[in-house]
């Protein structure tokens, strides 16, 4: 029987779909005197006409002949149509009237009006109410006028977008364009897909210069190139631009696409302060946190000089129960062999995340051919992590099955009892901080028609540890654990828990858990990018054959980047000096309600009391405490291979040439260009071996390797757009892109298992014997190449009248020297607590270049709105794939790409009447893999190449705004209305792998606007 939430779930989504169905693409004039945000870049005058009728829903009337010629300036703020318009034809010899119906009628003046005092129907007076913000419908109006004036295939949000839709963050609001998935961290968005490639995939740039990027320092995997969107506020941006086919003058590295992250221009908008300030409520932890942002701006009469300013406060304190399994085979006397959990582990999580953030930008126009831009981001996201959890062993100790409780399916152990477990008690705990600092400086001149713009930009992250990792591990001995009951037999997928998991020992006693160990692992990464742009534009006008060049651009880059990636390990912690470890160290409660919706038949446990364990050790002689940075601390050989840095130097230079033909009776734009990128790489590094000593002992032999590489690219591309009526358009795009590879692959270094350098430390050779011990790690390659793609895009748009839009688009990508893992056996050398060392066979996972893929999808947008306020955006993406890899050793393997879901689709309807506002929004992505899927291995096993997925996941947001005053509006944002939880499997959905609980949020608040 299928259970009431997925019946609620489903029958929204019909409830939704239909309703996208049912409104019709036509709209209703509004009244003249209604402010709207209107957003209008610079472009000829009938363009901007046009834009203006649409955005303000204002029946505006010219001829093409009347303002042919004219170029309207960029207007953006919050204005009635007759303002907006007055402001638009200012100084160009145009005058407005209204006729009877309420049209504004834009004509030539002539010389004996212009001697005239104007009638009363001329538009004379600028409208002087206040709006605290732009409608939903507004910012969606928006985003559709950058999409349609954009040079190539591209979508955007725009501010009232981001601020009318439960966004946490930049990435959490973009989940709602076409051809964009979100990748969530612990339940909030961190990272975005693009068309089905992953965030490495995805140049993100901040008007249009490269970032910085953190790092992942939360465990032994890395992330490379991939920016971390969770550390930007939504309500600081203006505007963000998702670039899905490229021009020749946009900065490289992005096959998926490039997000350019944009900011106000103080000089394009009336001076304003506007600020809200909300609370945020936590389900899971019952806590309620202050949130808020102060922005303003402002510029001078003649607007010659304005600037901008703004800062953001956010707090969460949010909890995360993920239940994990591991897969085995094992062999069971008189049941055969079977696939059994390896073990399970409830895994839970909890966050205290705090963030503060601030924008600055100035805008000096000292004379007309002449401006100065600067702007600067800052952002502090520091997130104090503790982990607890148990580790139950089924596996290795499946010899004391009561074969009697057994219970199989289809080959599977699925419920049973171990009469005599093991168990394992662990904490993890941390203080992340995680710093951007972003600075662009940009000068534009206009010398005789050549516009000349320098741009320079310096960017920085650093990622840290206030507080190392620190890892703290209790165990009972083999067959002390109690008698351990498991039962898994129901549909775990689908009911997204499982019956039970529990043992009859007292896990709340500390006296049944012996202590193991306590480790320390500080990690400190700098991320640097320095870059130096140069654009030059210059209007033209002849022609070659049927073609008419409208525009020449040409320019180039320098960038120099580098990553400083600093580990150390320490697992010599000892007690001070009058300290002794008592059973209080491990009687932290755990919350009672971890598990409560994944497990049904669980048992209490206590956990690591941390202030203790900071208080009572140190690292000896070498640190007095156990909260270094890793430059505290001198480096042991182990440290050094773990540690590198990486230098990138690129330079590109490109050339562009924008026309217009006519194909028929269709007139015809677009562009085509070259872009040549050159990179150079230089790989500091280390590696270690073991050494035979010569008298039956081994030493360890250190050596520092520098590696550098370079490689270039021809970036071709070219677009177009049929523009079959004023509303109706068809764009064709074609490119070669690249995406360099990630830093952290490029890497010489390796990162082995954190407990497994640990166990060894603590227990030399004895601790092989343990079958739990994990005997893999991860290197880099300094020698990769980058991913190429030839990208062929097409997208049909059709704009209404009024108000929305249908749009479909159709993509395919051809990607070369695509990078997968490859395993080999190596020998690496373990440091001992009596300080010898221990040569081990580890299976090391090492990138290489071994592949071709493709990606093909279309995308579907549609947005509309009914007069009495009713409207539904929507957006759909589906794709296919196909991942061939070979090697030498093993030939050629199919595989699936990571992170493409086949389906992904968000409904958002909305009300909007009088001072009311209401939106809902479904998103949803199908089952996609999460790892392992694009292995290849030269010891080819079943284990060694099974993929992880994500089972399709659907989340229902709201949110609802009330406008008290013209200035004044309280909102509310709900996220995860229905308590949705993900899960993951290993392979097949009969072994699940991970089901993750993060619970609702609720944010209510007030914002306003002077």
């Amino acid at each position: 029987m299928i259970n009431s939430k997925r019946q609620l779930r489903r029958s929204a989504a019909l409830a939704l779909t239909l309703c996208a169905i049912a409104i019709p693409a036509a709209g209703q004039a509004q009244q003249a005197d209604r402010r709207v945000q209107v957003s209008i870049a610079a472009q000829p005058m009938d363009r901007a006409l046009e834009q203006l009728a649409r955005q303000s829903g204002q029946d505006i009337l010219f001829t093409r002949a009347a303002v042919a010629g004219l170029t309207a300036p960029a207007l953006s703020g919050v204005y009635d149509a007759q303002t907006a318009l007055r402001r638009l034809t200012a100084g160009t010899g145009l005058t407005i009237v209204q006729d009877r119906a309420g049209a504004l009628i834009v004509r030539p003046q002539s010389a004996a009006a212009a001697q005239t005092p104007a009638s009363a129907t001329d538009i004379t007076a600028e409208g002087s109410d206040i709006v605290v913000t732009a409608r939903f419908s507004d910012g969606v109006g928006r985003s559709l006028d950058v999409k349609r004036n954009a040079d190539s295939i591209a979508d955007a949000i725009v501010a009232a977008d981001i601020g009318k839709l439960p966004a946490f963050n930049v990435a959490e609001a973009l989940q709602r364009v076409p051809g964009v998935t979100i990748v969530r961290e612990a339940g909030e968005g961190q990272f975005i897909s693009v068309r089905g490639l992953g965030p490495n995939f995805q140049a993100v740039t901040f008007d249009g210069m490269p970032l910085a990027y953190n790092e992942n320092i939360r465990n032994s995997g890395q992330s490379g190139r991939q920016f971390r969107l969770q550390v930007l506020p939504a309500t600081l941006i203006d505007s963000i631009v998702v670039i899905k086919s490229p021009t020749a003058d946009l900065v490289e590295s992005g096959i998926g696409s490039t997000v350019d992250i944009r900011l106000i221009n103080p000089l394009d908008r009336d001076s304003f302060v506007a600020a809200n300030a909300y609370g945020g409520y936590e389900e899971r932890t019952d806590t309620l946190n202050p949130n808020g942002t102060l922005s303003a701006g402002w510029h001078n009469a003649d607007k010659t000089f304005g600037v901008l300013a703004g800062v953001s406060y956010s707090k969460r304190k949010v909890q995360f129960d993920r239940l994990r399994f591991g897969w085995q085979d094992v062999d069971i006397e008189g049941l055969g062999t079977l696939r059994a959990p390896g073990d399970i582990q409830p895994y839970l999580e909890t966050e205290d995340r705090e963030r503060i953030s601030a924008v600055l930008g100035m805008q000096w126009r000292p004379a007309s051919n002449v401006e100065v831009d600067i702007d600067g981001l800052y952002s502090k996201f520091n997130n104090q992590v503790t982990e607890r959890r148990l580790s139950y062993y089924i596996g290795s100790q499946i010899a004391n099955l009561d074969v009697s409780s057994a219970v199989v399916e289809d080959g599977r152990l699925v419920a049973g009892t171990i009469n005599g477990a093991r168990i394992r008690n662990y904490s993890e705990y941390m203080d992340q901080s995680h710093e951007n600092l972003q600075l662009n400086a940009k000068l534009k001149l206009d010398l005789g028609g050549w516009q000349v713009e320098p741009r320079v930009s310096y960017a920085k992250a650093r990622s840290d540890l206030d507080t190392p990792i620190q890892r703290v591990q209790y165990r009972t001995a083999n067959g002390a654990g109690g008698n351990l009951t498991f039962d898994i037999s129901n549909d775990v997928v689908g009911d997204k828990r499982i019956t039970s998991l529990y043992s009859d020992l007292d896990l709340t006693d500390p006296s049944a858990m012996p202590f193991e160990s306590f480790a320390v692992r500080p990690i400190n990464s700098v991320d640097e990018d320095k870059s130096f742009v140069l654009n030059v534009k210059r209007d033209l006008d002849f022609g070659l054959g049927g073609f008419r060049f409208t525009k020449l651009h040409f320019g180039g880059q320098l960038s120099d980047r580098y990553r400083d990636y600093q580990r150390r390990d320490r697992s010599g912690t000892v007690l001070r000096d009058g300290f002794d470890r008592t059973d209080a160290f491990l009687q932290y409660p755990v919350p009672s309600n971890a598990f409560d919706q994944s497990i049904v038949n669980r048992q209490p446990w206590s956990n690591v009391d941390w202030s203790l364990f900071n208080t009572a050790y140190t690292l000896g002689s070498e640190y007095d405490g156990v909260s270094p940075d890793a430059y505290d601390l001198e480096p042991t050989a182990a440290d050094l291979q773990n540690s590198y840095r990486i230098d990138e130097d690129i330079s590109a230079g490109y050339g562009r040439l924008d026309f217009e033909s006519v194909v028929g009776d269709v007139p015809v734009t677009g562009n085509i260009g070259l872009r040549y990128v050159r990179t150079k790489t230089q790989v500091r590094g280390t590696t270690i071996s073991p050494v035979p000593d010569g008298e039956g002992g081994v030493t360890t032999e250190v050596t520092p390797v520098t590696a550098r590489a370079s490689y270039a690219e021809f970036l071709p591309s070219a677009n177009a757009t049929f523009k079959f009526t004023d509303n109706v358009q068809l764009r064709l795009g074609v490119a070669r892109t690249m995406t360099r590879p990630s830093l952290s692959e490029l890497r010489n270094s390796i990162n082995t298992n954190s407990v497994t350098v640990t166990n060894i430390y603590n227990l030399g050779a004895a601790a092989l014997d343990d079958p739990d011990l994990n005997l893999t790690a991860a290197a880099g390659n300094p020698n990769l190449r980058p991913y190429t793609s030839w990208n062929f895009d097409m997208s049909f748009e059709w704009y209404f009248d009024r108000f929305g839009a249908f749009t479909a688009a159709a993509f395919h990508k051809d990607i070369s020297d695509y990078i997968a893992s490859d395993f080999e056996t190596r020998t690496l050398a373990f440091a001992v607590n009596d300080g010898s060392t221990l040569p081990v066979d580890i299976l090391v996972a090492t990138p290489t270049n071994v592949g071709d893929a493709t990606i093909t999808g279309i995308e579907f947008g549609y947005t509309n709105k009914l007069p009495f306020g009713l409207g539904v955006t929507a957006t759909a993406t589906f794709a296919t794939t196909k991942l061939e890899l070979d090697t030498s050793t093993v030939g050629t393997q199919s595989a699936g790409i990571q992170g493409v879901s086949d389906v992904s689709y968000s409904i958002t309807p909305f009300f909007e009447s009088g001072p009311f506002e209401f939106n809902v929004s479904y998103t949803y992505r199908s089952s996609y893999m999460t790892d392992s899927g694009a292995n290849v291995t030269s010891l080819p096993t079943a284990e060694d190449v099974v993929a992880y997925y994500q089972k399709g996941f659907g989340i229902v947001d709201l949110g609802a705004s009330y406008q008290l005053r013209p200035n004044v509006e309280l909102f509310l944002q709900a996220v995860n209305i229905l308590d949705e939880r993900q899960v993951s499997y290993a392979g097949t959905a009969a072994e699940v792998s991970e089901i993750h609980t993060f619970g609702r949020t609720l944010n209510v608040g007030v914002r306003a606007k002077f």
